[in-house]
């Protein structure tokens, strides 16, 4: 198969140029004299038709078919000259036709090959932006710059809030995956085209492999149908053979045509979609554009109202630090009340007490009825002289805090614990060794205040400890936690810094602005928050002191109010005695007054007057009320300490919720810095994207312009073709004005041939009824023969099976006779071995019974009777020689058999 290409076509001028010389009536052109057509895109017909125009037009078929088989008688040609010289033009109008269609592939080739540069150009560029990609990529590493590292996916729970690392590090993830598949999709889009075009260019060249294959075929059909022994005397009318190669001609470049103008369509088509994908990236810059305006108002509204809320949680820690400052001193000014309310009740103690020893040294001898009386009141009411010294000790011993659990719980001291605190009965000692410590305890107990005081700073810093252990240690951990962080966005800010003066000289004024403008804005934050900070710090140790302080007071006025109470609970029980004693002095008044006891010593202090019971009286009412005001007193100090309790706990609660307050705004100032570094981050690529995309927009237009300006040089062409069409088809309309003449002449040199190929199947069907009928003949005669053969054949068979068979028998007949006789012969031999021994044997004495034994065994062993061997040990030695005479007799005559059938065959 030739190669397609202008060299065809020149093969086709060469070819119309020897049809022409072919027109001459001197010379005629024999079938293997005819040059050899070679494939081309034009599809070229041999000097004969092919047979398949059979099937588009059977007259002309038939025609052709005479021209072809039949001998032409005619000695010159037909045809006038006119005819010729409308062919010599066709074939002129053809050559043109065929330059341009040259100059049209040369054309398409250029395009293919500025379409196959430009391709090479982007990879060019597509291999330098790589390069550069790696060289920065390597320049990062090397000055440690951090670089874009592969995110992880947060989990869905992370993105329930709105301003958190999780939900902007899905977004950027997000739009990573987006640029990737972007890229992409225009990897495959462009991969696409080129697999578009070689299509075409594929479909092309199989469309020339057809058109060559259609060129051979009907020359190989030409030359196998043609005869070599006919031979035409004129020269063939190449005008027919020209009309139909012009008209397949003009089919062709019609289908160009159509083609190119599908092509235009195409790139239309390409061109559009440039176009719409140029509008739907710069709607993307404008939307990310509005974006990122809008998350920098949103950030700047933030820090705002964030700076507010810092101020204003400042403010109110500071008027609650000062109501509790008030709340302090209104504290300390009620215990103040309760020492000399105390200092009043001791005094009326003392009173009481000088009282009792006043009645006492008046008693004199009737102390021990007294004591015994004071016994029984004792067991029956629990209380007695030792369990007041014990109190004493107790309140002593209670005073003192041992631990964080007492401080919120009074200890009970009750009756039943002073009794078996208590030894037996009182004495006199024990009533003088509490009159005589009673002003010492209590001067100490009064002037101990400072001795004391270090003891309740001691226990308030249990409970301190305690509050500090249950606050929540959050903020500690963040300032911890926020030195490195705070160290590394400043170096993130330096790097920064750094990155915009590099990237100063390449970036345009705006840019330059713009990244000016949130640098002063992230100062400005990062002063803000240190500012925060600061004021949250000094807030915390304002409210830590201011804690302390209100434990310490509170633990204060918790130890005075135990030891108010317990001091009351004393009192109440001295107040007991007081009344017992009374009672017990009233009782033996009584008794005393209508008896008069006889005494021998003098009796001035043993009764006293009744003034003096009336003043005891009087000042036992007093004491009464006294108590019942200090009782109520000390319920009102319960009662304000149960108040300022509360209180401390309410406030205890808001310093949490205001630490958590403090928390959560840092949380928020930490996270709005990130937020202001990630709009930073994002800020850059969207300039980098920026810029990606102008210069692509920029290549599109470029490609835009070239395509259009493409688009606009084919029209042109396409309507020069369309023109060339026109005036192809005129020429067309006169070519079949021609045939349609020719036609005519045609047809009645095709109904000549009709009448000769009707006599040609006549002579056709003879030939084919003679050769039927001897066919008939030799079919039968090669029956017979094959059945003579057949029955030949299965006579031989038979008669080797026969001989087989005889053979077989011959042999078997043989060898049983010879193994028979060796049996009888081994027989024989055992038999005269038997006989001879049982003849020694019966000369040696052998016994009947014993022979009898031997003969049955050994007819048992040779399965034979007794008779039988018998008969055979009587046998000579002659009997064996006669006996293999038969055996040999039939042996001879199966042999004979045998070599007589083998004469026979």
């Amino acid at each position: 198969m030739a190669p397609a290409g202008p060299p065809a076509r020149q093969t086709n001028s060469k070819h119309f140029e020897e049809q022409t010389l072919y027109d001459s009536p001197d010379q005629e052109p024999s079938g293997e004299e005819a040059p050899p057509s070679t494939c081309s895109p034009v599809p070229q017909q041999p000097p004969g038709p092919p047979d398949t125009s059979l099937a588009l037009s059977p007259s002309r078929g038939q025609h052709t078919g005479r021209r072809q088989s039949a001998p032409v008688q005619l000695s010159r040609s037909l045809s006038p000259a006119s005819s010729v010289e409308s062919g010599r033009g066709v074939e002129k109008r053809i050559h043109d036709l065929e330059e341009l269609l040259r100059l049209k592939t040369v054309e398409n080739e250029e395009l293919r090959r500025a379409h196959e540069k430009r391709h090479e150009r982007l990879r060019l560029v597509q291999t330098n932006y790589r390069t550069v990609k790696d060289q920065l990529r390597e320049v990062e590493d090397a000055q440690g710059l951090p670089r874009g590292r592969a995110q992880q996916r947060a989990e869905p729970w992370q993105l329930r809030q709105e301003n958190s690392d999780a939900v902007w590090n899905e977004l950027a993830y997000f739009k990573h995956l987006n640029k990737k598949l972007t890229t992409h999709k225009t990897n495959l889009e462009e991969e696409l085209d080129v697999l578009r075009v070689q299509t075409a260019m594929d479909r092309a060249t199989v469309q020339e492999l057809r058109l060559c294959l259609q060129n051979k075929q009907p020359e190989l059909l030409h030359k196998v149908a043609a005869d070599p022994e006919v031979k035409n005397s004129t020269p063939k009318k190449p005008s027919a053979e020209r009309v139909e190669q012009s008209l397949k001609k003009i089919e062709q470049l019609e289908r160009r045509t159509v083609s190119m103008e599908q092509e235009t369509e195409r790139l239309r088509e390409d061109n559009q979609h440039l176009q719409e994908a140029n509008t739907a990236l710069t709607q993307d810059k404008e939307h990310l554009q509005g974006s990122l305006a809008r998350l920098r108002t949103q950030g700047a509204v933030r820090d705002e109202a964030a700076h507010a809320q810092a101020l204003a949680q400042g403010e109110r820690h500071r008027t609650e630090a000062l109501a509790l400052e008030t709340q302090l001193e209104g504290a300390r000014k009620e215990a103040g009340r309760t020492r000399q309310q105390l200092l009043r009740l001791r005094q009326e103690l003392g009173i009481l007490r000088a009282a009792r020893d006043f009645n006492r040294r008046q008693r004199g001898p009737k102390a021990n009825m007294l004591t015994g009386l004071a016994a029984t009141a004792t067991a029956g009411g629990g209380i007695s002289g030792g369990a007041l010294a014990n109190n004493k000790v107790k309140f002593k011993t209670g005073m003192r805090p041992r631990g964080p659990a007492r401080l919120h719980r009074h200890r009970a001291v009750g009756p039943n614990q002073a009794i078996g605190g208590g030894g037996g009965s009182p004495a006199r000692d024990d009533w003088e060794d509490i009159s005589a410590d009673s002003g010492e305890e209590y001067s100490d107990s009064l002037d101990s205040h400072p001795i004391k005081s270090h003891r309740y700073a001691a226990a308030s810093e249990q409970p301190a400890e305690e509050f500090s252990r249950t606050q929540p240690d959050v903020p500690n951990q963040g300032y911890k936690q926020r030195e490195p962080g705070e160290e590394g966005g400043k170096r993130r800010s330096e790097r920064k810094r750094r990155k915009a003066q590099r990237c100063g000289c390449c970036a345009p004024a705006s840019l330059r602005g713009r990244v000016l403008a949130l640098q002063r804005h992230l100062a400005v934050l990062q002063t803000v928050r240190c500012d925060a900070q600061r004021s949250s710090q000094e807030l915390r140790d304002a409210n830590e002191k201011i804690t302390s302080q209100l434990a310490q007071r509170l633990n204060v006025s918790k130890q005075l109010s135990q030891k108010l109470t317990s001091d009351l609970a004393g009192v109440e029980q001295q107040k007991k005695v007081l009344e017992m004693e009374l009672e017990q002095w009233r009782q033996i008044h009584r008794t005393n007054t209508p008896q008069q006891l006889p005494s021998t010593a003098p009796q001035p202090l043993e009764t006293p007057s009744p003034p003096v019971l009336k003043a005891l009286e009087a000042e036992v009412k007093h004491l009464h009320t006294k108590l019942k005001s200090s009782k109520a007193e000390v319920t009102s100090h319960t009662s304000a300490n149960k108040a300022l309790r509360a209180q401390l706990l309410e406030r205890e609660e808001k310093l949490r919720e205001l630490q958590e307050k403090v928390i959560h705004t840092e949380r928020d100032v930490h996270m709005k810095r990130q937020l202001v570094e990630d709009v930073k981050t994002r800020m850059k690529f969207l300039l980098e994207t920026e810029k990606t995309h102008r210069g692509l927009v920029e290549e599109l237009e470029k490609k835009v312009k070239t395509l259009t300006e493409e688009a606009t040089n084919r029209k042109a062409y396409i309507d020069s073709l369309k023109r060339r069409l026109s005036v192809a088809t005129k020429e067309k309309s006169q070519y079949e004005t021609t045939c349609q003449d020719l036609k005519e002449g045609l047809d009645k040199k095709e109904q000549c041939v009709e009448a000769l190929q009707a006599r040609v199947r006549a002579s056709e069907r003879a030939q084919a009824e003679l050769e039927q009928t001897a066919s008939r003949q030799m079919e039968g005669l090669a029956q017979q023969s094959t059945v003579a053969l057949e029955a030949l054949h299965r006579r031989l068979g038979l008669a080797h099976t026969q001989l087989e068979q005889l053979q077989a028998f011959t042999k078997a007949l043989a060898s049983e006779t010879l193994r028979e006789v060796q049996d009888a012969k081994s027989q024989l031999r055992k038999n005269r071995k038997m006989a001879e021994k049982k003849k020694a044997e019966g000369a040696g004495g052998l016994s009947k019974q014993s022979m009898v034994k031997a003969q049955s065994i050994a007819a048992s062993i040779l399965n034979m009777t007794e008779m039988d061997l018998a008969e055979m040990l009587d046998t000579d030695e002659i009997t064996p020689s006669l006996a293999l005479l038969p055996c040999r007799q039939l042996t001879d005559t199966a042999l004979q058999s045998t070599s007589c059938l083998h004469h026979r065959m």
